[in-house]
């Protein structure tokens, strides 16, 4: 019969281990669904992505926070990845009037809906008129 954790612990005079973190998403690498740091705001912006090896995919972006952006595409993105990032931004007043907008990204998850794939990502660099122009945008979309 197998010796418990505990009995091995104390015959070697060590303090027991630390109880397991419980994720507090539904699926680990999942963001929660609820008690988000920050509103997120629905959009649907041409974007596209450098993957490492170069490759650039064309996608969405979905939503939109202060911190990251939402993505919709068709291809895998891989996770916890840093991406040269470029979405077309309109502007808040003039629809017709579109901003590129770059950065990188930090990819944080990947979910599979649908046919779709979609990916969060977090801001890691994004220049400061480009970030002028998001919170506009969600400034403009919160009310």
């Amino acid at each position: 019969m197998p010796t418990p954790p505990e009995d091995v612990d104390a015959l070697f005079d060590a303090p027991a281990p630390p109880p397991p973190v419980l994720p507090t998403s539904p699926l680990p690498g999942m963001p929660p669904a609820e008690g988000r740091k920050e509103h997120r705001v629905k959009v649907s912006w041409p974007a596209r992505v450098q993957l490492p090896g170069g490759k650039v995919l064309e996608l969405r972006v979905r939503d939109l926070s202060e911190s990251g952006v939402g993505l919709l595409t068709e291809r895998h993105i891989p996770p916890s990845t840093v991406l040269n990032f470029a979405m077309g931004v309109p502007d808040p007043d003039q629809a017709a009037r579109i901003t590129p907008v770059t950065g990188t990204i930090r990819t944080t998850y990947v979910v599979v809906k649908g046919p779709d794939l979609m990916c969060g990502g977090l801001w890691v660099s994004l220049a400061s008129d480009g970030r002028e122009l998001l919170d506009k945008w969600i400034r403009k979309l919160r009310k």
